[in-house]
């Protein structure tokens, strides 16, 4: 009984569809990096907590944004591996909101040269590429399947 309830949780984050050929690819991609993207700000809370205090204001709003973006990121990632319609608009105004903010976090390690490492350097400006990469793409999905409705309404 309990290694099915397990069975149950664990393919309500990670299910099988997934792998399947005929599974978009776009949910696929844009859930994983919302996957990851939860992981990530669990990171950056912990690293910014990290540093001594008193903590700027920036880094102050930085860590707020962070926490409170851990679990919608998260179950908008797997509402995407879910194909639940409910998560595709949110997706994109998430992914939309992130990217000015994941930008001006960029932008204040680069002033305190925090990205003079090459790694660090790879990793943040990553981030903001597939930040990019997911919205554009979940945008042309979206416009794409609405032209294919409406050419087979007409």
């Amino acid at each position: 009984m309990k290694t099915s309830s397990i069975n149950l949780r664990l393919s309500y984050w990670f299910p099988r569809r997934r792998f399947e050929l005929d599974f978009p690819l776009v949910f696929w991609f844009a859930g994983l990096w919302l996957y990851l993207k939860s992981f990530l700000y669990l990171c950056y809370v912990y690293m910014m907590g990290i540093e001594p205090p008193p903590y700027s204001t920036s880094v102050l709003l930085e860590m707020i944004y962070f926490g409170a973006a851990m679990l919608p990121s998260l179950m908008l990632g797997a509402g995407l591996w879910q194909e639940r319609k409910w998560a595709f608009v949110p997706a994109i105004l998430f992914l939309g909101l992130d990217t000015p903010v994941l930008l001006l976090h960029v932008l204040r390690l680069a002033e305190a040269g925090f990205l003079d490492s090459g790694l660090t350097k790879m990793l943040e400006l990553g981030s903001l590429v597939l930040n990019v990469v997911s919205i554009g793409w979940l945008m042309g999905y979206r416009a794409s399947s609405s032209s294919r409705k409406n050419a087979l309404t007409k």
